[in-house]
């Protein structure tokens, strides 16, 4: 089955493919459908902040990757939830709003020959996208659709968190959306007036209206259709079907990280030999596609405290009292973000930049059963800010349905396993500061709390997960081997672009959400700059 032809086809509803399609049908000349292998987006669950977190383990809105067994993890596989529904990964999401460094998108103009991605360049798509609800502000917003705001919910340990950095000799940063973030800082969250700003909502649902979109859910997009070197439609399973859409203008695969490089392959573009494995015809001999993966390891310490903390809330009577809050008003704990202030820090003071990244949150779960921690507890969660470690993502099959081959290191080059030691052992003397140290009795985990480095590199290595910011696996740049060009245009083929995460040359040094979407925008605005161009 084959649906009306469009001006442009997006394979993937995540955060990036949300902007696009609200951006590219903003001209009621333009068709646009947007294919999503996932359910939509609306209702209550996905509304209420909290609620993104049923979704994850969920096979109908969660991808539920595993990885192939870890060496770097002690053999250990992974299980990588990523958003399988309109909006992607911000559906399910922290609701954490970071940009960067000023530094990471410079280095990828001046460094990686991204030409038009310095900070400068990329600052006003950050900006376009945002409805900001705090003070005025010249590095935010206000005409934009991305609710951006200050968390409701304001645990006063937050607070001593970043106190006790000071304390501790880093620097507090009072505006890090102006690409500065070394130092402390409390959060930013993509709410709005107490409920979850997903791109769902933010970039489709006013959106949805427009009779030049179509929006089909529940298409698991298979491969892009490409005839003498140009994309001329995408391939497609719905209700069983196959079903196809053709394109007069651009094809754009904005299906994530983990996805985006199967989308290709499938499509006949990726490592020839790999893709003649799985029976698949050569269309282009592109051996970096799949590669490149970086994600931030993530390794958990957890402190008693003496102040009641959001897992000790857990319980019938209070959570029913704190839904009931919810409904009238929009606040209380239904209203939380995992991450209410963040620190980075240098393993070595000789560094010129940060390498360590910190997230201070309320709320402690018990590593071992999953559940929340009974006692009052703090947790903070320690990443390698820019991993030097690296992975891949394959086929499993030819078939759509497989999910891809995750084949990562995350923890395999040397200065990672240090960086995270370091950062480990530096927290616990972050807690001996004045703030914070009246109010810790003692750490939960790791447990025994190691000795020596030896004994940090094993619990490091027998616990770390991840950061659920995967990028890089399509990856820009301005050498002939990069996935797309600066201009996110697929090398070799024409009339087809990547944009989404695994576009990112190399991590920012922060949780990828708020990058993703100004990947999109920043997409969508070159997109339609060469439409006006003529060929």
């Amino acid at each position: 089955m084959q649906i009306e032809d469009a001006d442009y086809v997006i394979a993937g509803g995540g955060s990036a493919g949300c902007v696009l399609a609200n951006r590219l049908s903003e001209d009621s000349r333009n068709r646009v459908v947007l294919l999503e292998a996932g359910p939509g987006a609306d209702g209550f669950w996905n509304r209420m902040p909290a609620g993104g977190m049923k979704h994850l383990g969920n096979a109908e809105r969660d991808w539920c990757f595993m990885t192939e067994p870890d060496p770097s993890l002690n053999g250990r596989q992974g299980f990588w939830s990523a958003g399988r529904m309109l909006g992607g990964g911000s559906s399910v999401n922290g609701m954490i709003y970071i940009r960067g460094d000023r530094t990471d998108y410079d280095d990828w103009a001046s460094t990686l020959g991204c030409t038009g991605w310095s900070w400068n360049e990329v600052f006003p798509f950050f900006v376009k996208s945002e409805a900001w609800s705090g003070k005025p502000s010249q590095t935010h917003g206000t005409t934009g659709t991305l609710g951006v705001s200050e968390p409701r919910l304001k645990h006063p340990l937050a607070r001593t968190f970043v106190d006790a950095c000071e304390q501790f000799g880093l620097r507090r940063v009072e505006d890090y959306c102006a690409g500065d973030v070394d130092g402390a800082f409390l959060m930013l969250t993509t709410q709005a007036n107490g409920q979850r700003s997903s791109a769902a909502r933010a970039f489709l649902d006013e959106a949805m209206k427009r009779p030049n979109l179509e929006v089909l859910t529940g298409a698991i997009v298979d491969k892009v259709l490409i005839k003498n070197g140009r994309a001329v439609g995408v391939q497609f399973l719905r209700g069983g079907e196959v079903q196809s859409v053709r394109c007069r203008g651009e094809v754009i695969v904005s299906s994530g990280t983990l996805n985006s490089p199967t989308v290709l392959m499938r499509s006949g573009l990726g490592p020839a030999e790999h893709l003649r494995e799985h029976g698949i015809d050569v269309v282009r001999d592109m051996p970096e596609v799949g590669r490149n993966l970086q994600e931030h390891a993530s390794f958990h310490s957890v402190f008693q405290v003496d102040i009641p903390t959001y897992n000790t809330m857990m319980k019938p009577a209070v959570m029913a009292r704190e839904f009931v809050k919810y409904l009238l008003a929009n606040r209380g704990l239904m209203t939380m973000i995992p991450v209410e202030a963040m620190a980075y820090l240098r393993s070595r003071p000789e560094l010129e930049r940060p390498d360590i990244k910190l997230s201070f949150g309320l709320m402690a779960h018990d590593h071992a059963t999953r559940k929340p921690q009974k006692l009052p507890a703090v947790v903070v969660f320690a990443n390698v800010a820019k991993p030097k470690s690296r992975g891949e993502v394959r086929l499993r099959s030819a078939d759509p349905t497989d999910k891809s081959v995750i084949d990562h290191r995350l923890i395999g080059h040397r200065d990672d396993i240090a960086a995270l030691i370091a950062g480990a052992k530096k927290i616990q003397q972050l807690f001996t500061m004045p703030a914070l140290a009246p109010h810790v009795k003692g750490p939960l985990m790791p447990s025994p709390l190691p000795e020596t480095d030896e004994q940090w590199e094993q619990a490091i290595r027998n616990s770390a997960g991840i950061g659920y910011h995967p990028v890089a696996t399509c990856r820009m740049g301005g050498d002939d081997a990069s996935v797309v060009d600066p201009r996110l245009k697929v090398r070799g083929i024409e009339g087809l672009r990547v944009v989404d995460a695994s576009i990112m040359p190399i991590m920012p040094a922060a949780n990828t959400n708020a990058p993703a979407i100004m990947v999109g925008e920043k997409g969508a605005d070159m997109i339609l700059q060469d439409a006006k161009v003529p060929a």
